[in-house]
C-alpha cells in the first residue's frame, strides 16, 4: 500500500517559514522536529517570499479584482436600464 501525504495546516507552515526566516532554526532541524521533508520547507518558504514579493511590486491581484468589481456594477446599471426601459415599452402596449 501506498504512503498518505501529509496535510500541513498554513498556520504551521507559516510557523516554520519564519522560524527559518528569522534565523531562530535551520531547516534541517526544523524538517525533523516536524517530520517534513526539507525540500518541502524550502519550497513553502520560496512560496512565502514570492508571495510577499507579489503584494510589494504592485498587488496586481487586487487590481483584477477591482477591475472585476468596476465591470460587475457597470453590467448591473446597464441591466437596471434595460429592464426600465423593457417595462415602459410593455406599459405603452398596454400589456
Amino acid at each position: 500500500m501506498g504512503k498518505q501525504r501529509k496535510t500541513w495546516p498554513p498556520e504551521l507552515k507559516e510557523q516554520i517559514v519564519l522560524a527559518v526566516l528569522r534565523g531562530e532554526q535551520s531547516v534541517a532541524e526544523l524538517a525533523r522536529q516536524h517530520g517534513a521533508a526539507e525540500s518541502l520547507i524550502h519550497k513553502w518558504r520560496t512560496q512565502f517570499l514570492e508571495a510577499g514579493r507579489a503584494r510589494l511590486v504592485g498587488d496586481h491581484v487586487d487590481h483584477g479584482v477591482k477591475a472585476l468589481e468596476q465591470e460587475n456594477e457597470r453590467l448591473k446599471s446597464l441591466l437596471g436600464e434595460k429592464e426600465l426601459s423593457l417595462y415602459i415599452a410593455k406599459k405603452a402596449r398596454g400589456l
